[in-house]
């Protein structure tokens, strides 16, 4: 069976309590957070995606447990500062935007031949001289008297 809540219990009557706050640091223990009221509280959450410096909006837990508060996130609030990978595409996107190429000259343009195309010549050119050599080592040959003694 279970007890019946008194009415009029204040702990049921608050509002949860919230606070906004910044990660300080995230280890073992958990994900350390101070709020704006510089109480520090261990915040409940994955911390492979929490870096130092997020912002956010916690909800508190109204009784510490080991000295320590607890809190759960609600929501992250939008960093102002661009990630590394965000800022260094602003700026290659920059010098881009106010790059412009040089013309390009006759002498500079794309060769006609491929390197491909050269070895292909060259193999040509070989076997046309062979197969030249050839055709006279034959023609030489027919045109010798044969020593057969029939």
């Amino acid at each position: 069976m279970t007890q019946p809540i008194p009415l009029g219990d204040p702990a049921m009557d608050r509002e949860p309590e919230t606070a906004r706050g910044e990660v300080i640091s995230v280890d073992e223990e958990g994900i350390r957070v101070r709020l704006d009221s510089d109480e520090v509280v261990l915040a409940s959450g994955d911390a492979s995606s929490v870096r130092e410096g997020d912002r956010g909006l916690f909800l508190l837990d109204s009784a510490p447990s080991d000295g320590v508060r607890r809190a759960s996130w609600i929501s992250r609030e939008p960093s102002d500062e661009p990630t590394s990978f965000d800022a260094e595409f602003d700026e290659l996107q920059g010098a881009l935007r106010h790059h412009r190429p040089a013309p390009r000259r006759a002498e500079e343009a794309a060769p006609s031949h491929t390197l491909d195309e050269e070895r292909i010549e060259a193999w040509s050119k070989r076997v046309t001289t062979a197969l030249s050599q050839l055709r006279k080592r034959r023609a030489k040959r027919l045109s010798e008297p044969t020593n057969d003694a029939t």
